[in-house]
């Protein structure tokens, strides 16, 4: 049998047993591509991160990321609980580091301080896409039309991973927001990747605070506590509609598992929240 370690961490925490869970498997140099796909399955949590040596002379590890469908090329809330992971299995205090994904590198600020880091990650330059009609997605998420914002629309747009933003009029319209898999299917059909396509809702709840809730089908719930690749998409979304360059968003209250990430878009999209040490073990693997 083959032995790697792993860690557990919370993301984007305010308390202890709050904001997005994520396994770090340590040196997973050895592990096969179905088999860290199965490991993923096996832990059943939004993503799964596997630290590997990177072939980058620039990074500190290449980072591979799976939900429970498939592997994916970038996500905010594993490249922050890996980071922050990656600094306290190897024994470092507070660093830099740049990690390699799919969409490239990326570079993460850690400020550990015992069982907890503050952690920020510069994501990539955002891609806008074309604004689209979002009736037929806020429907099968269970939002009535008259619950859209009369002035922002919906986009999509990309720092490292495609999120759908749609943007609501109040925010107890999102107290309604339900999944139904097969309508958010049908909903999705024309856009790129479906699958695995973020639904990013979003509700102002003062001067620089928002609410959100994301949707996706590629999730094991259907819902995420804490998205950050969609929070940086979003913070690049409001900075080229209304200007706003630093915002706080709330989001999981409504699966209980309160989470809060902090955007900063004045300059980079950069993106931090508290990661909290939750356990670590060892997986025992076949050696085949």
């Amino acid at each position: 049998m083959a032995e790697f370690a792993f860690s557990l961490v919370e993301v984007f925490s305010r308390t202890p047993m709050t904001g997005n869970l994520l396994p770090v498997i340590h040196g997973a140099d050895a592990v096969d591509t179905s088999t860290m796909a199965l490991i993923a399955r096996r832990f059943l949590q939004p993503e799964t991160s596997f630290l590997v040596a990177s072939d980058d002379p620039w990074c500190d590890y290449t980072h591979r990321i799976f939900t429970v469908a498939r592997e994916v090329p970038f996500a905010g809330h594993p490249s922050l609980g890996a980071a922050a992971a990656h600094v306290w299995h190897s024994g470092l205090g507070s660093t830099e580091l740049t990690q390699q994904t799919m969409s490239g590198r990326q570079r993460l600020v850690v400020e550990s301080a015992g069982d907890e880091a503050m952690v920020a990650i510069a994501q990539n330059s955002p891609v806008f896409g074309a604004t689209v009609p979002s009736s037929h997605v806020l429907a099968a998420l269970g939002v009535a039309p008259e619950d859209t914002h009369p002035e922002l629309p919906a986009q999509i747009v990309s720092t490292g991973l495609p999120a759908l933003i749609l943007p609501l009029r109040e925010v107890s319209a999102l107290a309604h927001a339900t999944l139904d898999r097969d309508s958010l299917y049908k909903a999705l059909e024309g856009f790129a990747e479906p699958d695995s396509l973020n639904c990013y809702l979003v509700a102002e709840e003062g001067p620089g605070r928002w609410r959100s809730r994301c949707f996706a089908l590629d999730f094991t719930t259907g819902e995420d506590p804490a998205t950050g690749s969609a929070a940086g998409a979003f913070g690049a979304y409001l900075r080229e509609h209304t200007g706003q360059a630093r915002l706080t968003i709330d989001q999981g209250m409504e699966m209980g598992f309160p989470s809060q990430i902090i955007v900063d878009v004045s300059g980079e999209i950069m993106v931090s929240g508290l990661v909290r040490f939750f356990g670590k073990g060892m997986i025992n693997l076949p050696s085949h």
